[in-house]
């Protein structure tokens, strides 16, 4: 896999994605992904993992989704 590919498709935590999509918080983040707004990978019983590609690609479908969410869920 080329650098470049591997960069977007590398995993991000709860608290990087929250931060690379512009939620305030990661209770913004869990809140959206329950939603279906976020797609998102549980690993074991409590850990949430992100794709960058899939945020990626959800911004690119669906930008005013994401941060309509953001901006009501970060008061």
């Amino acid at each position: 896999m080329p650098a470049a590919e591997a960069t977007l498709d590398r995993w991000m935590t709860a608290d990087e994605a929250a931060a690379y999509l512009g939620y305030g918080t990661r209770a913004a983040l869990y809140q959206a992904v329950r939603r279906g707004h976020v797609p998102a990978h549980r690993l074991g019983a409590r850990r949430l993992r992100f794709r960058r590609s899939e945020l990626d690609a959800e911004l690119a479908r669906s930008p005013s989704r994401l941060s309509d969410d953001c901006l009501i869920l970060s008061r």
